[in-house]
C-alpha cells in the first residue's frame, strides 16, 4: 500500500509539475527522476497532459478564461457587456451608493453590515432584506466613523 500511495503522490506531483511549466512545452519537464518514476512512466503522463492542452488544476476548476467584471464588481461577457445578474447590481435608485461610509445599521434591529468600497449592489441589490429581521433594504442607513 505505501509504494502504491508514493507513486499516485509522485505521479500527481509530476501531472503538477508539467502543467506549471506552461502549454509550449516539446519535451519531459524535469523531476521525473527524483520524484521516482521511470522515464516510461514519465512520458505517458507527459502524453496525457500533452493532448490536454497541459490544464492546470486551476483552469480544469475554474475554466480555461479568465472572468472579467466591472468597476461595481459584475460579471462581464466577451463583449465587454454586464451579464444577467437576476436583477443584482441594477440601478433602482436606492441603492444606499450615496451614503458617506460603507457601514450600514439596520434601523429595525441594529444589525449592521461591513459592504466593501464599490460592493453595495450585491448587497442592496434587488430583494435585499436584513439577515436578522428580514426589514427591507430602505431601513438600513449608512453610518459614518465613530457614530454610536
Amino acid at each position: 500500500i505505501l509504494e502504491k500511495s508514493q507513486q499516485a503522490m509522485g505521479e500527481a506531483a509530476y501531472r503538477s509539475a508539467i502543467n506549471s511549466s506552461g502549454k509550449n512545452q516539446g519535451k519531459l519537464t524535469t523531476g521525473w527522476e527524483v520524484l521516482g518514476l521511470n522515464k516510461e512512466t514519465a512520458t505517458r503522463i507527459f502524453e496525457e497532459e500533452k493532448e490536454t492542452g497541459f490544464v492546470s488544476e486551476k483552469e480544469a476548476k475554474y475554466g480555461r478564461t479568465s472572468a472579467k467584471y466591472d468597476e461595481k464588481g459584475r460579471r462581464l461577457d466577451k463583449e465587454g457587456k454586464v451579464e444577467d445578474d437576476n436583477g443584482v447590481g441594477e440601478d433602482d435608485g436606492d441603492d444606499n451608493e450615496d451614503s458617506t461610509s460603507n457601514v450600514y445599521e439596520c434601523g429595525n434591529c441594529g444589525y449592521t453590515i461591513f459592504v466593501a468600497e464599490g460592493r453595495n449592489h450585491k448587497f442592496f441589490g434587488a430583494g435585499f432584506q436584513c439577515p436578522e429581521c428580514s426589514a427591507e433594504k430602505d431601513k438600513f442607513v449608512g453610518r459614518t466613523a465613530g457614530e454610536d
